[in-house]
């Protein structure tokens, strides 16, 4: 069996709003095809969709998780059960101005907070803006501080990342970006500079490297070979214990060829060992976000 930990997926969203359920579907992500994989720790996260307004992103957060709480069990740490589920929130604008809702999030279970999606928000910048954090998205990451929650740079400005950097060095408390692969290799502004990933590095933090096609590569189709360049970038920046997976399943338009769902990344597991070895495909599929996790999360 394959040990997996992926830091980011959309299933939540996507079983919800096709009244599917999470056991059998034709999604990236259910459970009769996660059987390959144990211990498997999946980081849900349930996303704000731009065309709702911020009090209807949250409503539809609110009606997501109460649909999924009937069919699954949600874990606010990292027990090393067969199978563990840990909710996340993408775009903290649902907020809506409310910080007690950091409160609410946290008390539904949420342990991850992914600041932006896109564009200008009561938070700050998506990746799409060079806007900085506002003085609510600096006081909602000081409220995440406090409770417990771990806010997430993937989706956010270049200057937004430097200010939230700037708040986690202030107060000694973790940052992480769940799925965001590497700018060198790919130019695609979603993707993290190499300043912010030695920033990573260098605070023990960790990243988790998306499958999105459009952020492995500038063709219409990636392969699993890109999804290894990436990885090699960041292990060339010290990387070892830092890089995991944030697949993005059922988030994205387009897979890597032969990684059609969750089930097909045992050949990615399969091409790290051939490419580095045995123990890095240990580290990025599982230990480095286990370890992070269980020392982070409350």
């Amino acid at each position: 069996m394959i040990p997996l930990f992926d830091l980011h997926c959309d299933t939540l969203l996507k079983i919800y709003n096709n009244n599917k359920n999470i056991n059998k579907n034709d999604f990236h992500i259910s459970l009769d095809k996660v059987s390959k994989f144990s211990p498997y720790i999946q980081v849900c996260a349930v996303w704000s969709d731009a065309a709702l307004s911020n009090e209807e992103a949250y409503q539809n957060y609110k009606n997501t998780i109460e649909y999924s709480k009937k069919q699954m069990r949600f874990s606010t740490n990292c027990s090393l059960n067969k199978m563990c589920f840990i909710l996340s929130v993408e775009d903290a604008r649902i907020l809506n101005g409310d910080l007690s809702r950091v409160n609410t999030l946290y008390n539904d279970g949420v342990r991850i907070l992914t600041l932006n999606w896109r564009g200008k928000s009561i938070i700050g910048g998506g990746w799409d803006t060079n806007l900085h954090l506002t003085g609510l998205g600096k006081e909602t990451i000081k409220q995440c501080f406090e409770y417990g929650i771990i806010p997430d740079i993937s989706h956010s400005s270049v200057n937004t990342v430097d200010d939230a950097f700037a708040l986690a060095e202030d107060y000694k408390k973790p940052i992480i970006a769940s799925h965001s692969n590497a700018f060198s290799v790919c130019n695609h502004k979603r993707n993290i500079t190499n300043e912010h990933f030695k920033w990573l590095v260098e605070n023990k933090s960790i990243l988790g490297i998306s499958l999105a096609t459009e952020h492995l590569c500038n063709r219409d189709k990636a392969e699993v070979d890109d999804i290894i360049r990436h990885i090699d970038y960041f292990l060339n920046l010290g990387g070892e214990n830092t890089v995991c997976l944030g697949c993005d399943f059922d988030g994205v338009s387009s897979l890597p060829s032969k990684i059609n769902s969750i089930s097909d990344l045992t050949l990615l597991y399969e091409e790290i060992i051939k490419s580095f070895d045995e123990s890095i495909a240990k580290k990025v599929f599982f230990k480095n976000a286990y370890s992070f996790m269980t020392k982070n999360l409350k």
